[in-house]
């Protein structure tokens, strides 16, 4: 297992070899929080002075799996920006907490203090649009699980419910949102009794098909966001949303 300098090294060979126009780099992940596993890879964020278009490559160096965003700085803040919409802080925890790398490192101490300062902010806070959205999604995939239902179609719900509920707690908590296996660290962070409650529930309802305890903490989680939501509940597609039709041409124009 790489120790955190040698995938640091890796990451310099990588940007040498595969991204020679680049100016510099952010190596992140578990290799450089010395928590790898067998299934690690190296999250690389490229930042070249000009790109086209920004885009990623995943590929094998010396055995190690190599994830590369590959952004100029333009690119990079509209990421940030697109991730702060929502709540969530993957490219700017990247560089925020990454190992500086490369050939031309110059602006990019600076640009990673921007990203550490915007993560110790937080996210903006939830509009009410976001708010009752969750709220109704939530509200109505519990109503799927209050009525029996085959085994099958319970992963189903669980994974529809997972996401929104932890975004739930910690947007409503002033804090960046997370998916995946970060769900549970981001939780456990903010709150460690929270975080066993909510794994305990999804466990349940997993391993036992047992929906009370999920029901119940879905409950507990939207009180303080106003409860459950279905009665009343709109929401609107923006007016640009449509393809328009092609008025037919009148028989006479068709014979020309």
């Amino acid at each position: 297992m790489l120790t955190p300098d040698e995938a640091a090294a890796l990451a310099e060979r990588v940007l040498e070899r595969r991204f020679p126009e680049a100016d510099y780099g952010f190596a992140a992940g578990s290799f450089m929080r010395g928590e790898a596993t067998a299934g690690s890879d190296i999250d690389l964020v490229v930042v070249c002075a000009r790109l086209k278009a920004a885009h990623r490559r995943a590929f094998t160096v010396e055995g190690t799996p190599v994830e590369a965003f590959v952004h100029d700085p333009e690119t990079l803040a509209w990421a940030w920006r697109d991730e702060a919409n929502v709540g969530r802080a993957a490219f700017r925890t990247m560089v925020a907490e990454g190992r500086i790398v490369g050939p031309r490192r110059r602006g990019a101490a600076a640009i990673q203090r921007r990203a550490q300062s915007w993560l110790a902010k937080g996210p903006p806070p939830l509009t009410p649009e976001q708010r009752d959205r969750a709220r109704y999604h939530i509200t109505d995939k519990i109503g799927d699980l209050r009525d029996p239902r085959p085994a099958e179609q319970l992963p189903a719900l669980a994974f529809a419910l997972y996401d929104p509920i932890a975004e739930l707690i910690l947007r409503g908590a002033g804090q960046w949102a997370a998916n995946g296996k970060w769900i549970p660290r981001r939780l456990r962070a903010l709150d460690p009794a929270l975080a066993d409650d909510f794994v305990a529930a999804f466990e349940a309802l997993l391993a036992r098909k047992d929906p009370a305890p999920l029901i119940a903490f879905a409950e507990r989680v939207l009180a303080p966001h106003g409860g459950w939501l279905f009665e009343g509940y709109e929401s609107a597609w923006p007016a640009g949303n449509r393809i328009k039709r092609r008025k037919p041409r009148s028989p006479a124009a068709r014979d020309l």
